[in-house]
């Protein structure tokens, strides 16, 4: 019995910094899916060695749904998830407190840098059931260093109509190719008409989009 006290408290705890929800989930029962890439710059251009783990959170107070998203670059990565309203958040950590620091991956280095401000200010979007919305490609992009500095990481997502069209095309073309493993392909078949709704959905948005800003 005491044995399993620090496993059962170890797992509470853990439980409280995120769900790792599942990679290419099917459909089943309701659920819903989000699309999120990533983009790692360096000063001699992009890179494929770089991780960041972001949390997306639901309403609902202590009973609400929280998952940790793994961010990797050059990836279209498609999350199953819950029906619900959901907003990009900061991670937390293992007690459940949000981290004020994002830790970034980059070139076999570590990189900390405050959570991005206008991250926390976008809007919440409403995932419905067996729906699928494509969150924007998290971009971390380091400065070339002055002499006697550091370099300089900086964190955006680009969640233009663009950059959220190109994840769902590019995982549509990564689930048709014949070289893709069963349970990719099987995912294709299952999420399609998501994936189609999903890139109809952009294009209507494409058409409401001013094609250009009005003068401040």
């Amino acid at each position: 019995m005491r044995a399993t006290l620090p496993l059962t408290l170890g797992l509470a705890l853990a439980g409280c910094s995120g769900t790792a929800p599942r990679l290419n989930g099917l459909p089943e029962q309701g659920m819903s899916a989000v699309i999120i890439g990533g983009r790692f710059i360096l000063p001699t251009g992009e890179t494929k060695n770089g991780r960041i783990y972001i949390n997306i959170e639901g309403e609902g107070g202590r009973q609400a749904e929280v998952y940790r998203l793994k961010v990797l670059p050059k990836e279209s990565l498609l999350y199953q998830i819950e029906p619900g309203l959901y907003r990009v958040s900061p991670t937390r950590g293992f007690f459940g407190g949000h981290q004020a620091m994002l830790t970034v991956k980059l070139e076999g280095s570590t990189y900390k840098v405050p959570f991005p401000r206008d991250i926390l200010r976008k809007p919440a979007f409403d995932l419905k059931p067996k729906k699928i919305i494509a969150i924007g490609i998290v971009e971390a992009k380091l400065s070339t260093a002055l002499p006697g500095q550091k370099a300089a990481l900086r964190v955006r997502i680009d969640d233009s109509i663009d950059a959220r069209r190109s994840l769902v095309q590019d995982l549509i073309h990564e689930m048709m190719d014949p070289s893709a493993s069963l349970e990719v392909r099987e995912g294709a078949i299952s999420w399609s008409r998501a994936l189609e709704s999903s890139l109809m959905d952009l294009l209507s948005e494409s058409q409401r989009s001013p094609l250009y800003k009005s003068a401040p």
